[in-house]
């Protein structure tokens, strides 16, 4: 059950991905799971529609979680996608 619900968390990740989405706030918190085994991914506040964007920058006033911030969002510097998956690992982590 656990790698099932693991592997629709990732299926979200790329789903919102796929549409143009990035969610900048992805941790354990924002992650919904019901007693039938349902699973949301809430909390888009955050979110950035990057289908218009060359690049995206970490600017004054990101918000987010620093716990769960890549590397590269950590440092200021150009992210994307990668770091939604940097903290779709922590969140992986922090449920196994």
């Amino acid at each position: 059950r656990l790698l099932r619900s693991l592997g629709c968390l990732a299926g979200a990740v790329t789903y919102f991905h796929g549409e143009g989405i990035k969610h900048k706030d992805m941790k354990h918190s924002n992650v919904l799971l019901s007693r039938g085994g349902g699973l949301w991914v809430t909390d888009f506040e955050s979110s950035t529609d990057f289908t218009y964007l060359t690049s995206s920058v970490t600017g004054e006033g990101e918000r987010g979680t620093p716990k769960y911030f890549a590397p590269e969002v950590a440092a200021r510097e150009l992210c994307g996608r990668p770091a939604d998956i940097f903290a779709l690992g922590c969140v992986f982590l922090e449920i196994i």
